[in-house]
């Protein structure tokens, strides 16, 4: 029988969310303010997809 862990509070997801950002952004070796937004852009289309994915199980191009 597989035992699952319990889901993680709120301010435990915002301090995991926060940390994954900041090591996101710090991967692709952002120079300068808009290095960070297009990275940032790039990161909200794959969370946009993941979202529909999850939501209807499968992908919709969101524009």
């Amino acid at each position: 029988m597989q035992k699952y862990k319990p889901r993680l509070s709120e301010k435990e997801i915002k301090a995991l969310a926060q940390s994954t950002i900041e090591n996101f952004v710090n991967s692709c070796h952002c120079k300068n303010k808009d290095d960070i937004f297009i990275a940032l852009s790039f990161l909200i289309g794959a969370g946009l997809n993941a979202g529909e994915t999850v939501k209807y199980g499968k992908m919709a191009v969101v524009q």
